[in-house]
């Protein structure tokens, strides 16, 4: 699932979905277009619910492949993080099928349903953005345990060769090209928007005192590389009730440092704040304790991480030929980035000072006694 979706205006699928659903599954009974998610659809079958979906054009297969390794290992081992893969009895070792210029590939259906306020409706009714929202902590502390279990049990992936790979030191220069093309889109509404005014206040700080961090320090050897989902909306996380049963949104999985999760996970489902980072730590550490370096490393992640992320809300939010006023979650959500942007300041700098007097910032020295040097010691009052 993409970050901004629009419905097709009806509800049966086209023709091509209509042809992958059937060569899928030849025995269906019934399909069904999903309300905000164009590239995918409901299929109903003997033998329960299933879903295809269509990738983007560009998409490789070798990509696709990995991805639906990945949601097979999220499946087994008493993980159940993920949808399982179908393949199509026409070409069952495929990992997709080829249909005009896309791939499709098939999974099953997964229960439950995102929590509230996941995504906003803008700037037309049948688009859907997917925006942060704060989940429950005890859901926002099953995610992270869920999400360490699959770090773990995805180990034997992360080796493989010609996969997805998002290595921490690009990171810094994907950041700097999302934000040049945010800040040409949203240049133009700044004077009347305060919230484009306190990212632009706040983006290239933070940038700047990111990035050396991240450069400073080698990529984490604290943990082996992991299988990252990358994707972790409140809209791709399926709730029944307050239980977790699992994840959406498996497409952009790729190898590297567990902290990209770690971090999109407490930005997008909690908000950065010290209670969601100790959270997220403990819960996380339960299972895969990070080591100091990675500790170090984390607010830093988070604040790229953020910049981007706000700014591409902002874009969707504003830069758009729409007049009316966005809807008050969306308003909401794009708060809720940039008071974390403020939060990630504010740990970059103290972290900063730290590193520069080898002492906690917040922690006062004793105070000493004066000394007085010459002249007469003068008389104290009763």
């Amino acid at each position: 699932m993409q970050p901004t979706s629009a419905a097709p205006p009806s509800s049966a699928p086209n023709d091509d979905f209509l042809q992958a659903a059937h060569r899928f599954f030849p025995d269906l009974t019934a399909t069904e277009a999903i309300a905000g998610h164009p590239n995918a659809i409901k299929i109903t079958t003997p033998a329960g619910l299933r879903r295809v979906s269509r990738w983007p054009s560009a998409a490789p297969l070798a990509a696709i492949a990995f991805s639906r390794d990945v949601m097979a290992s999220a499946g087994e081992g008493g993980l159940e993080l993920a949808p399982r893969p179908v393949a199509a009895p026409e070409a069952p070792a495929q990992p997709a099928l080829r249909i005009g210029d896309r791939y499709f590939s098939a999974q099953t259906w997964l229960p439950g349903s995102p929590p509230p306020r996941a995504q906003a409706n803008w700037p037309e009714p049948d688009d859907r953005i997917d925006i942060p929202a704060v989940l429950p902590p005890p859901v926002f502390s099953a995610v992270i345990a869920a999400i360490a279990r699959l770090h773990e049990g995805t180990i034997s992936l992360a080796g493989k060769t010609n996969v997805p790979v998002a290595p921490l030191a690009m990171v810094p220069g994907a950041v700097r090209q999302a934000h040049g093309r945010h800040l040409g889109a949203l240049r133009a509404h700044a004077r009347r928007e305060p919230a484009i005014q306190r990212w632009l206040a706040t983006a290239e700080r933070l940038m700047a005192n990111a990035e050396p961090v991240v450069f400073s320090g080698e990529e984490p050897r604290g943990l082996p590389e992991s299988v990252l989902h990358l994707g972790l909306w409140p809209a791709h996380v399926l709730l029944d009730d307050s239980s977790l049963l699992g994840f959406l949104g498996w497409s952009r999985v790729a190898v590297g440092s567990p902290l990209l999760d770690i971090a999109q996970a407490t930005l997008r489902l909690q908000g950065w704040s010290d209670d969601a980072v100790e959270t997220a730590l403990a819960t996380y550490g339960e299972l895969r304790p990070l080591s100091p370096e990675e500790r170090r490393l984390l607010p830093a992640v988070a604040a790229l991480d953020a910049v981007a992320t706000s700014g591409r809300l902002l874009e969707q939010t504003f830069a758009v030929a729409e007049t009316a006023r966005p809807p008050t979650v969306l308003r909401a959500a794009i708060d809720m980035m940039l008071t974390s942007m403020t939060a990630l300041d504010r740990n970059l700098v103290a972290q900063a000072a730290v590193g520069k007097s080898k002492r906690s910032p917040w922690r006062r020295e004793p105070r000493r006694p004066l000394v007085r040097t010459g002249g007469r010691p003068r008389e104290r009052h009763r």
